[in-house]
């Protein structure tokens, strides 16, 4: 009897469904209460749209979870003499998930002429039942790959049908260290471009990279 250990893997590639766009309105002044005044309008502004554009449907999503204000001191020379000056700064960050990209692109164009925001980014996902979906379609195919792997293994060394013995997840074979695995989603986005719409404002081509679905076991059969 033979002891066959293989690995089985697999990629899998879909179309997103998601993106999760984050923002930060930031403003920074030598009054304070002018500067939290303006971030405060700013950041209201942002969050009013977000709530429509999820009312409307485009976003599915949003959050304004965190915001900080206080005093930044900066160094200055006067009259050739090293010495420091306070200004004031605010900052607030709002996340909103779309899944009408061609509204996402369309407020990001908006966005890009407000004073005091800055775009962070686009992470593209998958919707949360699809992802669940996809997961397992993964899971499967990563053990059929060893399956298929044990195989021709077995065949090549003239033994017969392998026999399944045990699967691991990575990190979870005995004397094998870190952590256990589950299928990786990995996501990307990528602005090329900009264009003119029907209105004549220039929008940002959104053109997101598909999401990768990874699995990967290993497993020992005998034949």
């Amino acid at each position: 009897m033979a002891v066959i250990a293989v690995t089985g893997s697999v990629t899998h590639r879909y179309r997103a469904e998601r993106g999760l766009l984050r923002l930060a309105v930031e403003l920074e002044g030598d009054d304070r209460s002018s500067v939290v005044d303006d971030g405060v309008t700013v950041h209201n502004r942002v969050t009013e749209q977000a709530t429509t554009l999820r009312r409307q449907g485009a976003a599915t999503w949003w959050t304004a979870r965190s915001v900080s204000v206080g005093p930044v001191t900066e160094p200055v020379a006067i009259d050739g003499t090293r010495a420091s000056s306070v200004r004031y700064r605010t900052r607030s960050t709002i996340e909103v998930r779309f899944q009408d990209f061609t509204a996402l692109a369309d407020w990001v164009g908006e966005l890009a002429h407000v004073e005091g925001v800055t775009i962070e980014g686009v992470e593209w996902s998958l919707g949360h039942a699809r992802r669940a979906e996809v997961e397992q379609d993964a899971r499967l195919a990563a053990v059929a790959d060893a399956v298929a792997r044990a195989s021709d293994y077995a065949d090549a060394l003239g033994l017969g049908a392998p026999e399944l013995q045990a699967v691991y997840e990575p990190g979870l074979r005995p004397g094998e260290g870190g952590a256990g695995g589950v299928p990786f989603m990995a996501s990307r986005s990528m602005m090329a471009g900009s264009s003119v719409d029907a209105s004549g404002s220039v929008v940002f081509d959104l053109q997101p990279d598909d999401i990768e679905v990874t699995a990967t076991i290993s497993a020992d059969f005998t034949a």
